[in-house]
């Protein structure tokens, strides 16, 4: 019919969600017609997209107050920040949106610049914030042992494993970063962010220790990040008060700690041996290991709070 070929936009916020998109496409009109499959794969343009904006969960006080604020029910109102970021790939069938939006040649390093310095420190915010008795992340950030231990992981550790374009500001971001966990008015959950770790681990922390170690470099603040993951799935508290979990593999870590207990040397390589979560290289890495369990005993036998502080008063 003459028409001109189309764009498939993803707006969703999974890691090379073009790429998956066409692929997916392309092969069920393949199953169909192989003209067809030929010709989304040839002429169809699926850009990869990538979100970055924190949104909390939706909590009851949050409906109450703007129900009251506009003089309507909302059943599920949506809170979030200021700050917004929308990268797109300029790569585009038929002329571009005029978006505001960041259009660049390629959404990777971008992806994973928020993985590791925004995703990575929430995770690692939400692990040693809870076990230190905070509610929410800014809550947590107002520590100021917690506050220099996120900055010094993202400039000394996470950002030399960044692979970014000169267009990149990436000091400008960290710097956007620590003012966006420390404000007020988003109270996201330190609980929320803790779910379902053994899914966000891999992408979050451990792709960021594995170049590390593959560079023989230090990664005391990640490791230190990866065990207070590892005593909060213990599943209780440093006041013994009980941890609710929210995780698919739950049931293991239950079964693991109860034969383990709270022993970091036979913790650590139990949790390590989760092939899912950790691969097979990290558990074989003698330096990992080591130095993993020696930060997990520090938080069962000091504590979190002691322990972060202690690494500000040595530099670390």
């Amino acid at each position: 019919h003459n028409l001109a070929p189309l764009t498939v936009l993803s707006c969703d916020n999974l890691r090379s969600n073009g790429y998956t998109t066409r692929n997916l496409v392309s092969q069920l009109a393949l199953l169909q017609n192989r003209d067809l499959g030929h010709y989304i794969s040839d002429k169809i343009s699926f850009p990869s997209t990538m979100v970055d904006r924190i949104v909390p969960a939706t909590t009851d006080d949050d409906r109450e107050r703007l129900s009251s604020y506009i003089g309507m029910r909302d059943r599920w109102p949506i809170v979030t920040e200021r700050f917004r970021q929308w990268i797109i790939e300029d790569k585009f069938s038929s002329g571009r949106p005029d978006w505001n939006a960041h259009f660049v040649s390629d959404v990777e390093p971008f992806e994973v610049m928020k993985l590791r310095l925004l995703n990575g420190s929430h995770s690692c915010i939400a692990y040693l914030g809870y076990l230190s008795g905070y509610e929410t992340v800014a809550d947590a950030m107002q520590d100021i042992h917690l506050s220099h231990f996120i900055k010094m992981m993202m400039d000394e550790e996470i950002t030399p494993t960044l692979q970014l374009p000169p267009t990149a500001d990436v000091e400008t971001y960290k710097s956007d970063l620590m003012k966006r966990f420390k404000n007020p008015a988003l109270k996201h959950r330190t609980s929320q962010i803790a779910s379902d770790g053994s899914q966000k681990l891999p992408q979050r922390i451990l792709e960021t220790v594995r170049s590390r170690l593959k560079q023989n470099q230090p990664v005391d603040r990640l490791i230190l990040g990866i065990a207070g993951w590892m005593r909060y799935v213990c599943g209780f508290d440093e006041n013994f008060k009980s941890i609710d979990i929210k995780d698919p593999l739950r049931d293991k870590f239950q079964e693991i700690t109860k034969s383990t207990g709270l022993n970091a040397s036979q913790l650590v390589p139990a949790l390590l041996s989760i092939e899912a979560i950790f691969g097979k290289d990290l558990l074989q890495n003698d330096i990992f290991l080591n130095a993993l369990t020696e930060a997990l005993n520090r938080l069962i036998t000091e504590g979190t709070r002691k322990t972060l502080a202690i690494m500000k008063e040595c530099g670390r």
